[in-house]
């Protein structure tokens, strides 16, 4: 193996030990501290959205965030252990519907949509860019639906056509655009995460 792999790999092994001595379910949770540093999407008292939320990485972090008066909802197919004060729902995402939301507290429309999800990679890039696209589309379902008029969103791409394929979404939604890759995520991997902020069209 190259060095400069063993060196991905430690950096990685790095923050999984980080993030179990700070009590984190994922090392994706320091993907979301640095997002957030850089750009100040998460503050205290907003609602937010977390989409395929397992294992609840970014809930915790979005949940210290927005503090007390917040809220943070996660979403996914899968059981989540629970996360003190935060609110869950067990359901496909292109399945949500407002009614889900009604045993809330009056939540919607959210401050902020998040989507840290990606397929199982297979290495065949266009079986993996279709799969990727295809949560991607299950993102702007719920952006169009659930995130309100100036609010923001962050989702997690692969570099190449899904990147391209989700800046022209987002461009046609939002009045900016950023690409950012945290130093947290390894440096060989195709993951970045493209965040859009003001909201312009009127959800429906």
């Amino acid at each position: 193996m190259p060095n400069s792999q063993k060196s991905n790999y430690k950096d990685g092994d790095s923050y999984t030990r980080k993030s179990r001595e700070e009590g984190y379910r994922s090392r994706a949770s320091f993907k979301l501290k640095e997002i957030n540093s850089k750009e100040s999407l998460l503050n205290k008292g907003m609602s937010v959205l977390d989409l395929g939320s397992f294992p609840g990485g970014w809930t915790q972090v979005s949940k210290e965030c927005v503090g007390n008066r917040g809220k943070v909802v996660g979403v996914d197919i899968k059981e989540i252990v629970k996360i003190n004060e935060c609110l869950f729902i067990h359901k496909s995402i292109d399945k949500l519907t407002k009614e889900d939301f009604n045993k809330f507290e009056p939540i919607l429309p959210f401050d902020l949509v998040l989507s840290d999800m990606a397929p199982n990679i297979s290495g065949i890039r266009e079986r993996d860019n279709a799969q990727m696209i295809y949560l991607i589309d299950k993102t702007l379902f719920a952006i169009d639906a659930f995130l309100k008029v100036g609010g923001s969103a962050v989702i997690k791409v692969f570099q190449g056509e899904s990147l391209d394929y989700t800046r022209e979404a987002l461009i046609d939604r939002f009045k900016k655009i950023k690409v950012f890759k945290p130093k947290s995520s390894r440096s060989n991997s195709k993951e970045t995460y493209i965040i859009g902020k003001k909201l312009v069209k009127e959800n429906e």
